[in-house]
């Protein structure tokens, strides 16, 4: 699914984990997917728009660790689930979009990237949207989002490393979730050719849309403490 697997992933892990705990080694198995995309795609990347994204990033990273350690729980999943609500819909939307996102535009989107990537774990789906151009090649369309996703994900484990998080203290979750992270992207090869991929993208969403509507219902609001 591409962007969609890493908005699955911060889901699912928040389900059993502190947000404070899962957006930070959500970023470690990210940095690791994204990293072997840029070795990859590395002469097909569009830099004219990576160095526009890059520049302002570290500040917009530096912005989100001040909100994020001042932020409930409640709040933090609540943001989680709201945002992959808002991915979902602003997708459909982009279907009937006309004109390219301005090359000026990257500027902002970094510095709010850096942000948001501290506070939701996951803002993928939402650029895979933006960097459609109709200059770009799919090639360059893969390496500059796997660019997005390397150096905004490097800085988030930067970040978080300097405000003390210790990834040491959770060495085994990450061992496991990075070369579980590789077999699911093999498996998902093979079954990919054996699925329809229009039922399986609706089951998809469905299954966000619900991880997404517990996330801000039960987990932040306490909705069933209410009933």
């Amino acid at each position: 699914m591409g962007a969609g697997g890493g908005t699955a992933l911060i889901a699912i892990m928040l389900q059993i984990m502190h947000p404070s705990i899962a957006i930070p080694i959500h970023g470690i198995q990210q940095l690791s997917s994204n990293t072997t995309r840029v070795i990859l795609f590395w002469k097909q990347m569009s830099w004219p728009i990576i160095l526009r994204f890059s520049l302002l990033m570290p500040i917009g990273v530096w912005m989100g660790l001040k909100v994020f350690q001042g932020l409930p729980v409640e709040i933090i999943q609540i943001l989680i689930g709201s945002f992959i609500l808002f991915s979902l819909a602003l997708q459909q939307l982009a279907k009937n979009r006309n004109k390219d996102f301005p090359l000026w535009g990257f500027y902002p989107l970094g510095l709010i990237t850096g942000a948001l990537n501290m506070l939701v774990g996951v803002i993928a789906p939402i650029l895979g949207v933006l960097v459609i151009r109709k200059e770009l090649s799919k090639e360059s369309i893969v390496g500059t989002l796997g660019f997005f996703g390397f150096i905004g994900n490097l800085l988030k484990i930067i970040g978080f490393t300097i405000v003390g998080f210790s990834f040491m203290k959770y060495s085994l979750a990450i061992i496991c979730v990075i070369p579980s992270g590789i077999l699911g992207t093999y498996i998902g090869r093979i079954g990919l050719s054996k699925l329809n991929e229009k039922y399986f993208l609706i089951l998809f969403r469905i299954v966000l849309i619900i991880l997404a509507i517990k996330l801000i219902a039960i987990d932040g609001l306490e909705i069933d403490k209410l009933v």
